[in-house]
């Protein structure tokens, strides 16, 4: 090759052509060997070895090389997260009349935009050219190219106070020098795959100018297809024939053809399993079958939503994984420890800290978590001296506690006063290293857990570095703690850290770069929509103001757009049929949690560039090659014995396979305990007792037998229910010595919450409580007025067994418990009751009409009809009776929420009662024989949609796993 020479190779992608390449090119002498894509450079140092005389470099570390080697000051490039603080710091500065302005705030505006300011700048159009053509152009276009222009004006002038420059840049600095070789810089072998990229091709034509021998590698189709057009167009570019290397399989060269182009054979499967995760076992059950581990890869195009299903899998199956990804930062328990740590630091409110105090990294025992909150709590009592109160307790019980002094002697020196950005870095730094935490301090978990924390812990610290260094350069300001870890959650919460990997095993990837040499791929979730992507415009750019700049800028390249990238994934599937050698195998699940899916339309494809035609031989029809096809249904969640390769196999075969076992009965057998739990003889119940143990026996354990209470928010709400029956509302005359009373009610229940609940809860539930007393007192008032009772009748906290209220009840069942109050209305003998809803007595349950029934009959009197006045917490008042009574009719007044409701569901009113009345006793009965033989079975209804117990009887149909209604009982892993 002559010295100053372009030479090209075509070659189909994968390890298979490459190889050969870098052999014939380490054979002259030693060079220099880079791709435009980062992510291909490990392969070719893996199939380099470690004795090749080529040196693997980045193409952004060759391209500054070459810059010193002009002459020319080449900065350091910029790091990512540099040149996005300086995106977002441009975008901070648009001015109101941008068409940019309303989104310049949000994170995905930065790196939308950043992303099309690079790709213009690689198609030539910088921040000049931008703002030349929205000279020659109008409307909204012209806008968009200024604002683009001013954006990338400002970025470049940011890193330039830093001392740094982007790739473009330097690319661009180059093409205006002239190069003096040294060394072994004068070879260079170059793999541009398919990625079209005019600035880079312009910088190889000029260094091939200046002396250095180029070989460059473009992907191609096995047959010459028309696809991946990138490199088509990086070959015009470079001006020069390409040389075709490689022939490729039956599967490469009959892809996107549509004739048969003949080709070696390959082993190529449709999979389709019940689920994705389904379809990760069967596809590692492959990966281990005849020891194909260290031969196998697995290409997942969302990876994203597939990788904790590999790893949960793998870890199943005791299959070792290469998986190298990103998961957002604060998904690292450490990561988000150390956030709310500092929010705690900045916050006002000391209660902040008790999520600490449950984190695994701590490892305080369940009785000493609980002594810590009630401190909390406590402390926060005192309200403005509630810091000076835990400071002054942490030191009175600094032993043990070392971690929460060294906590509030650095809080103390950061709430001091306001610091710059760079005086805040070393204190965030050390409160993250220097600290005597337990999260810093502790190698707490051992392997890679501890290596994730500390690659969060420079993520963390680096996000910081980056932002920082803009802003000391832009606009150095001091600001407060608040603002600080305000400032530190935005940072955290939008950045993302990468997880460590094994180094050997199966690979893992959805990079067809990283796919490396392998001889079986499993290629997953082959949907639509996911291989390929549906087509998408440009967030910034549409394809019509692509195609305008294109004609516009005048230099016969067209700027690609959304056409453009969906032709680019046949490329990219392409190079994924490519990149085995033996074995390929397609699979896909045929449901997701909430949808049927679509096999992917290239399965089509594939099954068609297979298909050998019927031949016939020996005057026998046979068929040479075609797609083999298999669906594993739900059912089959392990194979066969004779085909099981894991421990986890065959115990989940021989489960399946077993005999069946039906649900055990949840029952007490032991006689000792349910005598334990059994009332003794003769006792008394509370007709809420009654209730709940005929709406669900194990609700009445947890409530009635083992007293377990719960600290749920709604339960917070339920205590204002409290409120009228605390002020004996009923028998107060006066309405303002009413309201003043409740008032005062609701800040004495409102101060024992005041520990226990968050202030914005505080406000709420003050609010909250206050609408609830208007809404009493004028229901109240209005009752008063419809619904007359006789004066002096009104008698609160009744309790059954007092005069007029009996306490024996049929089947000899004795009550106990208070009544709310109980009065006289005309023939009525009211009972006063505070309830949650009004039910419907044509769809009224059992568990109601035993409630109602029991109080009922509690007020009976001959010659008199009892009734019931319900106060609801949902804006009703509701005045029941079974049988009309009263000299004069009851009026409703719906405008004031009051509503007579008539228990009678037929018009004969002694058959009505009757049959009222035996529902009653047969439902009284039933909840004292269930109460008597200590039955604890849960019972599913309703009810299971508020129940509190839900965690315990796991039969709860909306409860949350993360939401512990019993308080700080538990102790969790990780925050």
């Amino acid at each position: 090759m002559v010295k100053g020479a372009i030479k090209v190779f075509a070659a189909i992608p994968g390890s298979t052509s490459l190889g050969p390449i870098l052999r014939e090119f380490g054979k002259k002498k030693p060079g220099i060997v880079t791709a435009f894509a980062d992510s291909l450079l490990p392969m070719c140092d893996q199939l380099l070895g470690e004795d090749s005389s080529l040196e693997v470099v980045s193409f952004a570390e060759i391209v500054r090389n070459y810059v010193v080697l002009c002459g020319e000051e080449a900065l350091p490039l910029a790091q990512s997260g540099q040149a996005r603080a300086a995106i977002s710091y441009a975008c901070s500065q648009l001015p109101d009349e941008s068409p940019f302005y309303r989104s310049a705030r949000f994170e995905g505006f930065h790196e939308a935009v950043g992303n099309t300011l690079d790709e213009l700048r690689h198609w030539g159009i910088d921040a000049s050219c931008m703002a030349d053509l929205a000279e020659r152009t109008g409307g909204r276009l012209s806008e968009k190219l200024r604002s683009l222009a001013e954006l990338d004006g400002t970025v470049t002038e940011v890193l330039k106070l830093l001392g740094r420059q982007r790739h473009s840049d330097q690319l661009a600095l180059s093409l205006e020098s002239t190069l003096e070789l040294e060394g072994d810089m004068n070879r260079l072998l170059v793999f541009i795959g398919s990625e079209e990229d005019p600035l880079r091709v312009e910088w190889l034509r000029w260094i091939a100018a200046q002396g250095v021998e180029v070989t460059v590698v473009v992907d191609r189709h096995a047959t010459g297809a028309a696809i991946f057009a990138g490199a088509k167009q990086c070959v015009s570019l470079l001006g020069v024939q390409p040389i075709e290397m490689g022939d490729g399989n039956r599967l490469a060269r009959n892809l996107f053809t549509g004739s048969d182009q003949g080709g070696g054979k390959i082993e190529v499967s449709i999979v389709s399993a019940a689920d994705p995760l389904a379809e990760v076992e069967w596809a590692l059950r492959g990966c281990i079958e005849d020891d194909k581990v260290g031969r196998s890869a697995i290409y997942a195009r969302d990876l994203q939503s597939y990788a904790p299903l590999i790893e949960a899998a793998a870890k199943r199956f005791g299959v070792p994984i290469r998986m190298a990804r990103r998961v957002p930062l604060l998904t690292n328990s450490f990561a988000r420890l150390s956030l709310i740590a500092l929010k705690f630091c900045a916050s006002y409110d000391v209660r902040t800290l008790a999520p600490i105090l449950r984190s695994s990294y701590l490892r305080l025992p369940g009785p000493t978590q609980r002594g810590l909150d009630q401190v909390l709590r406590d402390c926060y009592a005192k309200r403005g001296e509630q810091w000076p109160e835990l400071e002054t307790w942490a030191l009175e019980h600094s032993e043990g506690n070392e971690w929460l002094v060294s906590m509030l002697e650095w809080r103390r020196k950061a709430v001091a006063g306001g610091l710059r950005l760079s005086e805040w870095y070393p204190l965030v730094r050390e409160f993250n290293r220097e600290q005597k935490f337990p999260w810093v301090a502790l190698q707490n978990k051992g392997g890679l857990m501890d290596e994730r924390d500390r690659r969060a812990l420079n993520q963390m610290e680096r996000l910081l570095a980056n932002h920082i260094s803009v802003d000391d350069a832009v606009r150095p300001a001091s600001i407060g703690l608040g603002e600080f870890v305000a400032l530190c959650e935005r940072l955290w919460s939008e950045g993302d850290v990468s997880i460590p990997t094994g180094e050997s095993g199966v690979c893992v990837t959805t990079d067809t770069n990283l796919i490396g040499d392998v001889e079986q791929l499993f290629v997953l979730g082959m949907l639509e929509g996911v291989f390929p992507r549906r087509r998408s415009e440009d967030p910034i750019l549409t394809d019509a103001e692509r195609s305008e700049i294109t004609t516009l800028h005048g230099d016969g390249m067209r700027l690609p757009n959304s056409l453009t990238k969906a032709e680019a994934e046949r490329d990219t599937f392409y190079r994924v049929c490519a990149a085995a050698q033996k074995e390929i195998v397609f699979s896909y699940p045929v449901a997701d949690d909430d949808k049927d899916n679509i096999p992917a339309f290239y399965l089509s494809e594939v099954e068609r560039a297979v298909y050998r035609a019927e031949q016939v031989r020996d005057g026998v029809v046979q068929v040479e090659q075609k797609v083999e096809r298999v669906n594993y249904p739900r059912p089959e969640l392990a194979p066969a014995i004779g085909a099981l390769s894991t421990d986890a196999d065959i115990k989940m075969r021989n489960a399946i396979d077993g005999p069946r076992e039906g649900a055990l009965p949840l029952e007490i057998v032991s006689e000792s305990v349910r005598q334990a739990i059994r009332p003794p003889e003769g006792a008394a119940f509370d007709p809420h007792v009654l209730r709940d143990a005929l709406r669900c026996p194990f609700q009445y354990l947890s409530r009635h037998v083992l007293h377990l209470r719960v600290k749920r928010q709604q339960a917070r709400w339920g205590s204002l229910r409290k409120l009228p029956l605390a002020t004996q509302l009923l028998s107060k005359q006066d309405m303002a010595d009413a309201e003043q009373a409740m008032r005062g009610a609701l800040e004495a229940e409102l101060d024992q919450l005041y520990a226990e609940v968050p202030e914005w809860e505080m406000r709420l539930l003050r609010a909250g409580g206050q609408r609830l007393i208007r809404d009493w007192l004028h229901r109240e008032s209005r009752s008063r007025e419809e619904w007359t009772k006789e004066p002096g009748s009104v008698r609160p906290n009744v309790s059954f067994g007092s005069p007029g209220v009996r306490d024996v009840m049929p089947g000899n069942v004795k009550l106990e418990g208070l009544i709310p109050a109980v009065s006289k209305l005309e023939n009525y003998n009211v009972v006063h009751l505070y309830g949650s809803a009004v039910s419907d007595p044509k769809n009224m349950s059992d568990i109601d009409k035993l409630y109602l029934g029991l109080h009922l009959m509690a007020v009976h009197e001959p010659g008199r009809e009892g009734a019931i006045e319900v106060e609801s917490m949902s804006g009703k008042r509701a005045l029941m009776v079974l049988a009309r009574g009263a000299s004069r009719p009851l009026a409703s007044s719906v405008a004031d929420g009051l509503h007579v409701v008539d228990l009678a569901t037929e018009d004969n009113v002694a058959d009505s009662k009757r049959k009222f009345y035996d529902a009653v006793k047969a439902a009284l009965q039933d909840a004292v024989q269930r109460i008597l033989q200590a039955r604890v079975d849960a019972t599913k209804g309703d009810h299971c949609d508020w129940c509190d117990y839900g965690e315990l009887c796991r039969r709860s149909r909306g409860f949350g796993e993360a939401d512990s209604p019993f308080g700080e009982d538990a102790e969790f892993d990780d925050v």
